[in-house]
């Protein structure tokens, strides 16, 4: 049943559909990855993450930087959506602005540790502090791929149409 046409492979076929969708993916893996490790208990089961992690620092400033890591990638979840419709360099901006702050941010979170490291020489960073920390770099290496994929596809003669 081969009539001569050539189909292209599916991965190429996938990216020409999807492309404008690439920095929502990266987005939502980030926030997913941001968000869902937040501690629990039930029953038996006992997870522990960053509140525990940030529980046994002195630097209390470490709850509102997890506080804003959350609060901004909600944000930056819309706001992907957002670039994806429209693709105009004022969304673009509001991305890449948006995800330096996070990055910055996370950059602060990881750093109270080490900090206290520093100042507390008895103290040890505990294995749910290496995890909150790892989660943090891997959900803020998300944005950061989302935000190169939006610059590549960036509408820069984006016209705003009024409707109507």
């Amino acid at each position: 049943m081969n009539d001569g046409i050539k189909r292209e492979p599916w991965h190429i076929r996938w990216y020409n559909y999807n492309k404008y969708s690439i920095p929502v993916i990266f987005t939502l893996i980030g926030t997913i990855v941001f968000t869902i490790f937040l501690d629990f208990r039930t029953g038996e089961t006992n997870f522990v993450s960053h509140i525990a992690a940030i529980n046994v620092l002195t630097n209390k400033v470490i709850g509102f930087y997890l506080f804003s890591i959350y609060m901004i990638s909600l944000v930056q979840l819309a706001n992907s959506l957002s670039f994806k419709k429209k693709r105009s360099p004022v969304s673009l901006f509001m991305f890449t602005i948006l995800n330096a702050i996070q990055i910055l941010i996370v950059y602060l979170y990881v750093n109270v540790f080490y900090t206290e490291v520093e100042l507390r020489p008895e103290f040890v960073i505990t294995p749910a502090g290496y995890f909150s920390m790892n989660i943090m770099m891997i959900g803020a290496a998300f944005y950061i791929l989302a935000t190169v994929f939006a610059w590549f596809y960036v509408d820069w003669k984006y016209v705003k149409i009024e409707e109507e």
